[in-house]
């Protein structure tokens, strides 16, 4: 049967999707009704129950005010969907994903937010957490039928556009529209989502039966192989992590709320001069009985670093950094050793204050959710795993390192998992070179003394060296395609500009359509790499333009007919100037030669009289693809000459452009990757950042690549593998190919900031559910 999303019901599921989303808002009225209803029968239930005097004054003009605003939340609620609906992956709000909250939630922002803001994030969470539960017997199926219709393989539940986080966002821009006071707001939020969610299962499950009634059949739920649970922290802790402790961690409230609160401690020795920092009451209650030897340079894991850094041929600067830290007092937890775990509970024992204890728990989780990524080797996780001692002890004495994107820390494990997305397995080509000055320059860190982050530095800064041993040939070789792809976008830019021109003029329409498009496709460009080229500020550099108007009349028989010495004349002129022309963006030979057999049919037409002249005979090869007359429709590619395409790499697919039935044989490893990219693919128009990993698949063999450039004005993309070849391509086709699945992404963000987002979302999880009986019982 074929499939929903293929393009023969492509038309008609796209019909299908504009009348649910014009149904699902009209239907918005009547909703938005219930829901005032709902408010207004428990306003004046818990009015009469209430036998606090206040309480009830505070219901009573709860309960007026929502009677006069009544009329406009139900007018306002359709407009607040079509636009949540229109808007829908536009917007930073939270979304669930699915059946659990998500959200668009950055771990970065937080330390940004105020504590009001922090408390309607939560807020707003619960609201959904409670629509998702109501709405949860209908949603599998609403998800999956509408994935279906719009062509996707497998459902992404962030995908529906009438989902309920959507819903939710609408009722909560209606009432913040209305400028209803926020306890108030809050209080309708509560008692509106919980009628939300049941009346949302009922219209999802009365769209389903239409949809199924239409013939959509729904889309698969790609079933995702996850990594075993990680073993546990420990028992918790009162510390649990919520987002507003994750806040005030990240302001820096915490540590200054402690280090007063230590400074007036009493009995510890020092307190009336000051705060004393974790490091010093550390080495002043653990280290007082085994300071080292006197005389004794050296810190005891110094030389497993000075031998692994030595193949790095860092020798010199290692030697200078273990001078400098010689008689520096002993870091925060220098004498807690073991692996992982036991360093982990040691630490975690012996932190003092909420600070260092979430401190810690933020490093523990960050460290979990980059190890679980399962985008990531197994040795390269491993290797996460064993720099948690270090990041741990870091976190004592520096807890911002998580928040702070370029702390040598998290650019340490920044690049260490951005650059091992380049290989597909443990197998591939360079891993082993990759990897193993990696091991040999991290693993020291994990029984380092760590009183600041100059040992990640200089890691850091030894592996990188390693690494980036061949990266000036790779960095003029992708400037030089940068350089090349840069100039097809400008002419590109001015060609059409000057194929506008040309459709212009008055006798435009009277000029044979194969030469038209000859005109306002390569001649066009031929006028814009003139223009780009020219140094002389000539209005017509190599008088191009005024071929235009010659071409234009010798392509009319029923003018040159009447003067026929006219046409013998220029004929010759008309030929060597277009050679010469199309010779400056290196126009492939065939193609010119294809058009001037069209032109010299249109000539000879010329020598015969007009009762004698047949259709014109259409060559053999057309000079262009009539469809692509505008170079930067959307439709269209931009022309990239040939040496610009050898310099980038730059790949064509044509316009019926499907996915190729054979591909090469995937390592075990990639088949699991297979299901969570199905999972995750990107819609079709999404953007993507730089620095994107993805997959190509490039003559049946799949190549792992970076986007590495994007054009100024977003035509062109360039594509940098880990050996420095590159692979180019035009927006319509790299749309074409994520839609193909032969470009598939894998990770559009660094790994870090991804596992940071997914403390705060922890965090935000907890805040909800500390707080789960205020949202069934408001």
């Amino acid at each position: 049967m074929t499939h929903p999303g293929s393009a023969l019901a492509a038309n008609r599921d796209s019909a299908l999707i504009r009348d649910v989303l014009a149904q699902a808002s009209q239907a918005g009225r009547e909703l938005m009704g219930k829901l005032v209803m709902a408010t207004r029968r428990s306003l004046s239930e818990r009015e009469e129950k209430s036998r606090d005097l206040h309480a009830r004054d505070k219901l009573i003009e709860s309960r007026k005010l929502l009677d006069q605003l009544a009329d406009k939340l139900r007018s306002a609620y359709p407009a607040a969907l079509e636009k949540a609906f229109s808007e829908d992956g536009k917007s930073d709000k939270l979304q669930p994903v699915g059946g659990a909250l998500g959200a668009k939630f950055s771990f970065d922002q937080l330390e940004l937010m105020d504590e009001v803001q922090v408390d309607e994030s939560v807020q707003l969470a619960r609201s959904q957490q409670v629509v998702l539960l109501g709405a949860d017997s209908a949603l599998a199926d609403i998800n999956a039928l509408i994935c279906a219709a719009q062509g996707l393989k497998s459902v992404r539940a962030e995908s529906n556009p009438i989902r309920p986080s959507n819903y939710v966002a609408a009722l909560l821009a209606c009432l913040t529209q209305l400028q209803v006071p926020p306890q108030i707001r809050q209080d309708w939020m509560q008692v509106m989502c919980a009628e939300l969610g049941p009346e949302l299962s009922r219209l999802y499950s009365g769209t389903t039966q239409r949809l199924r009634a239409q013939g959509v059949v729904a889309a698969g739920y790609a079933v995702i192989r996850t990594a075993a649970a990680p073993p546990s922290r420990g028992a918790p802790r009162e510390a649990s992590l919520t987002l507003d402790k994750l806040r005030r961690l990240l302001s820096g409230e915490l540590d200054t709320q402690e280090k007063a609160l230590l400074a007036r401690e009493p009995g510890v020795p020092g307190a009336s001069s000051g705060p004393q920092s974790f490091a010093e009451r550390f080495s002043r209650e653990f280290d007082q009985n085994e300071q080292e030897p006197a005389g004794n340079d050296f810190h005891p894991t110094v030389p497993a670093a000075f031998e692994a850094l030595t193949e790095m041929r860092q020798v010199d600067q290692v030697m200078k950094q273990i001078q400098n830290r010689k008689g520096a007092a002993p870091s925060a937890g220098a004498n807690v050793t073991g692996g992982p775990v036991a360093v982990r509970q040691q630490l975690m024992a012996m932190a003092r204050g909420l600070g260092q204890s979430l401190s810690l728990e933020v490093v523990g989780l960050m460290v979990e959710n980059i190890a679980g990524d399962k985008r990531l080797l197994e040795p390269i996780a491993q290797v996460v795993r064993d720099m948690e001692p270090a990041l741990l002890r870091l976190a004592l004495v520096d807890p911002r390192f998580f928040s702070d994107k370029q702390h040598p820390a998290r650019r340490l494990l920044d690049e260490i998992t951005s650059r091992s997305l380049a290989f597909d397995s443990a197998q591939a080509r360079g891993f082993a070179s990759f990897f193993n000055p990696l091991k040999e320059g991290v693993d020291p860190l994990a029984n380092q003394s760590i009183d600041n982050a100059e040992p990640f530095e200089l890691v850091l800064s030894a592996l990188v060296e390693v690494w980036d041993e061949n990266a000036l040939r790779d960095k003029l070789q992708l400037e030089k395609a940068m350089s090349a792809l840069r100039h097809a976008e400008a002419r590109n830019l001015q060609a059409e500009k000057v194929a506008s021109e040309i459709r212009a003029r008055p006798d435009a329409s009277r000029v044979d359509a194969d030469v038209m498009n000859f005109l306002c496709s390569p001649w066009a460009q031929v006028v814009a790499q003139a223009r780009l080229s020219d140094t002389t500020s000539s209005v017509d550099p190599g008088q191009f333009v005024e071929l235009i108007s010659m071409l234009m009349w010798s392509a009319q028989p029923d003018l040159t007919r009447k003067n026929i010495p006219e046409l013998t004349r220029l004929v010759p002129k008309l030929l060597s100037k277009l050679r010469e022309g199309l010779e400056t963006i290196t126009y492939p030979s065939v193609k010119t030669s294809a058009f001037f057999e069209v032109l010299m049919n249109l000539h000879k037409q010329a020598f015969k009289p007009a009762n004698q002249v047949s259709s014109p005979t259409q060559p053999v090869a057309p000079a262009m693809d009539t469809t692509r007359s505008q170079l930067l429709g959307d439709d269209a590619d931009p022309w990239v000459a040939p040496v610009e395409a050898k310099m980038s790499g730059f790949m064509e697919i044509p316009a019926d452009y499907a996915k190729p039935p054979v591909v090469s044989a995937r390592t075990p490893e990639m088949l699991n990757l297979d299901d969570l990219l199905d999972a995750v693919a990107p819609p079709v128009n999404a953007e993507l950042p730089i620095g994107t990993w993805v997959e190509l698949l490039v003559n049946g063999q799949w190549a792992r690549t970076q986007l590495s450039w994007e054009s100024p004005h977003g035509t062109l993309f360039l594509f940098t593998s880990a050996f420095g070849s590159t692979q180019s391509m035009s927006l319509r086709t790299r749309n074409k190919m994520l839609a193909a699945g032969t470009l598939r992404v894998i990770s559009s963000q660094h790994l870090v900031d991804g596992a940071l987002d997914a403390v705060a979302q922890t965090a935000l999880l907890n805040s909800v559910g500390n707080n789960a009986s205020t949202v069934s019982n408001p």
